[in-house]
């Protein structure tokens, strides 16, 4: 039945209210920021993934051309020796290839950032060495056998081949001296990127510290601004009487007009009777009443008054459609602030009402203590109780009038 103070809402609300933003936006701030970085980091992996990529492909450009130069070389030799056309066909396909890898060469040094001034003195190596292939392969088809052979003597083959052999040779020295350039540049800056990364996160995993750090401030801030109010209201020991009566659902469905008139009615005698014992309703929801009284002794003596008026009040109606009312008393220290009333005594009372009997009386041993000597009641051990919100059990009497 506790129900937080007007100041404690209002301090709750205010510290949600404030802290929450902080916490959204440093979450959001954070969030952004990783997918950012996150992106980023990828996308500089992936630029400097590709040029060391392009790197090896240069250089595996450099290696096929050396080896289809050498293919056709060697299948020119063969047929000069032997005549026969069969050693041509290695080196018809590489003089078709030729060209079009030099251009594959001269397009992957530009991609590579390679100087190109090699490629175009290979170009004309190669071109020059095309020529005096075809020549001596053209002497030999002619039947000039002496001749191709001349050619080949005069050293002209072998002086291209080895200047074509010391310009790819450092061109792939070009390329691995940028290839590990490049892999360490690559290597390096992801080491960047990652630390950047972590610092990030640090920075990050620091902000929400601190707003964590600034919301227990508040937080505590708050607990001793309420408890600084709640120091300032009214205390007091008091009796609370909690009554709620029982099937008020049921009766409604069953005839809503009469039910209404007969609970008007009897609400009407409730308050006087009340009123007649000092006590002042608190809280009441129609089929509901919460009072406070000045001792125990008004609080009893206001329930059993209560209690008789409904017996008088259900005297002409069947069992089923009575209109009983269980209570529950406690009694003990209370907060009064703005009229209501607060604590755990106001929580038991309401607890014990829904352990009483239909039409019966539930009291706390704290009530029986303070009444037994002074009312001629009975007073039946209903044992401890469990009763929610209260980490306690509850020593629990129902009320009887003695004969």
């Amino acid at each position: 039945m506790r129900r937080p103070s007007s100041i404690e809402t209002t301090i709750s609300r205010q510290l949600a209210k404030k802290a929450m933003p902080i916490a959204l936006s440093v979450v959001a701030v954070g969030v952004c920021m990783t997918i950012y970085l996150s992106s980023w980091i990828s996308s500089e992996d992936r630029k400097a993934d590709e040029a060391v990529q392009r790197n090896v492909a240069y250089l595996s450009a450099i290696a096929d051309l050396m080896s289809h130069i050498q293919d056709a070389e060697i299948g020119q030799r063969g047929f000069l020796l032997t005549g026969d056309e069969l050693y041509l066909k290695p080196y018809t396909t590489a003089m078709d290839s030729l060209d079009g890898m030099l251009d594959n060469l001269a397009e992957g040094a530009e991609n590579a950032s390679i100087e190109t001034g090699s490629v175009a003195t290979l170009r004309s190596l190669i071109a020059q060495k095309k020529s005096e292939l075809e020549q001596s392969v053209e002497y030999r088809r002619a039947g000039n056998e002496n001749a191709s052979i001349a050619l080949v003597k005069t050293g002209q083959g072998k002086i291209l081949m080895d200047g074509i052999r010391s310009v790819l040779a450092q061109m792939e020295t070009d390329g691995l001296a940028q290839l590990a350039k490049r892999s360490e540049a690559a290597s390096a800056a992801k080491a960047r990127m990652h630390i950047l990364l972590l610092l990030f996160a640090v920075m990050v995993g620091g902000m929400a510290l601190l707003v964590v750090r600034a919301t227990v401030t508040r937080a505590k801030a708050a607990e001793r601004t309420r408890d600084e109010l709640l120091s300032h209201a009214d205390r007091r020991l008091m009796a609370v009487m909690a009554a709620d009566l029982v099937g008020y659902s049921r009766l409604m469905e069953k005839n809503e007009a009469d039910t209404l008139e007969r609970l008007k009615a009897a609400r009407d005698v409730i308050d006087t009777i009340i009123e007649e014992n000092n006590g002042a309703i608190i809280t009441t929801a129609g089929d509901s009443i919460v009072a406070a009284f000045p001792s125990a002794l008004s609080a009893i003596d206001c329930a059993l008054q209560v209690q008789n008026f409904m017996v008088t009040h259900n005297a002409d109606r069947p069992d089923d459609d009575r209109l009983l009312f269980r209570i529950g008393m406690n009694v003990g220290d209370v907060i009064i602030d703005n009229g209501d009333i607060f604590g755990d005594t106001v929580n038991i009372a309401a607890r014990l009402e829904g352990i009483a009997e239909p039409g019966g009386i539930c009291v706390s041993r704290s009530v029986r203590d303070h009444i037994r000597k002074q009312r001629k009641l009975k007073f039946e051990d209903a044992g401890f109780q469990q009763v929610k919100n209260i980490s306690r059990p509850i020593s629990t009497f129902r009320v009887r009038v003695a004969a």
